[in-house]
């Protein structure tokens, strides 16, 4: 067996803008690519990207999305559109020669697998794992918390004091209200979504998307798995389940208990778990 862990690279998507990106685990096994979320780095999947069993059974890879983390963030609308994510995501699994990798994305990161759907057709992705996530951008509103909705104007504005107030509350939205989320990750997790420019995050939050390809590949062949936290503040659990019932072809939906918007952080054990079952039912 060969584990390989890399410490990252960057690699330079088709309108130039350079992504970070780095794998992990072993590369003869099925690949997930993780995809964060609003404001973040692809650092907190650590629990994911460091854990001996997920590195054995899975070739991991991770990058931060364009206008986070170490990826450079164009300071104009259009370089958010669907179409420059999928063809950052193309560039990660080019670098790392992987073809129809499975996607596991967090909260708002869960957009871009419709936008690689949407560009590269439906037999680009071998399946959808959403923690904390949501199939596509367009029925969001149909599932969000209102916890969340009253954060997200301090998110978009260019008022400097409105956002450094708003950010902290943020961070820790994205946990549990019982959860102690240890200080080191918490100025982390500020510390990714600090430095950018207003339009970046405008941008981010407020772009569009067409979901006809991707929800003609949901109810058909496109296999979902949501791991959802009980306590989400960002997401409506009952309202995801029937969603998801009532539009997707092949899902299933794992509520945890006590669990907040981060599963794969606050129950990496269990969130693992559940991964490692179902790329292994889904692998070709």
């Amino acid at each position: 067996m060969s584990i390989d862990i890399s410490p990252g690279q960057f690699v330079t998507s088709a309108d130039g803008t350079k992504i970070w990106a780095a794998a992990a685990g072993n590369p003869s096994k099925p690949a997930v690519v993780f995809i964060h979320g609003f404001a973040c780095t692809a650092d907190a999947f650590e629990k994911q990207y460091t854990n001996a069993t997920m590195l054995e059974n899975l070739y991991i890879i991770r990058y931060d999305v364009r206008g986070c983390g170490r990826s450079e963030g164009p300071l104009r609308g259009d370089a958010y559109s669907s179409e420059r994510q999928a063809e950052d995501f193309k560039a990660v699994i080019d670098a790392y020669k992987v073809t129809k990798p499975f996607a596991a994305t967090w909260s708002l990161g869960g957009i871009v697998p419709p936008d690689v759907i949407g560009k590269y057709g439906a037999d680009s992705l071998a399946g959808h794992i959403m923690m904390g996530s949501f199939p596509h951008r367009n029925m969001h509103s149909e599932v969000v918390h209102p916890v969340i909705l009253s954060i997200i104007p301090g998110l978009m504005t260019e008022d400097i004091a409105l956002f450094a107030n708003t950010l902290p509350d943020f961070v820790l939205s994205c946990v549990a209200p019982s959860y102690k989320l240890p200080y080191d990750v918490y100025t982390k997790w500020l510390g990714g979504a600090a430095p950018r420019a207003p339009i970046v995050r405008q941008s981010m939050l407020g772009r569009g998307q067409d979901d006809t390809a991707v929800m003609a590949a949901a109810t058909s062949s496109l296999p979902y798995m949501a791991i959802q936290g009980e306590v989400d503040q960002h997401l409506i659990p009952p309202k995801l389940e029937k969603w998801m019932k009532e539009h997707l072809a092949i899902s299933e939906f794992h509520l945890l208990k006590d669990v907040g918007h981060a599963p794969f952080f606050e129950a990496p054990d269990v969130t693992n778990k559940l991964i490692l079952e179902f790329v292994k039912k889904y692998s070709a």
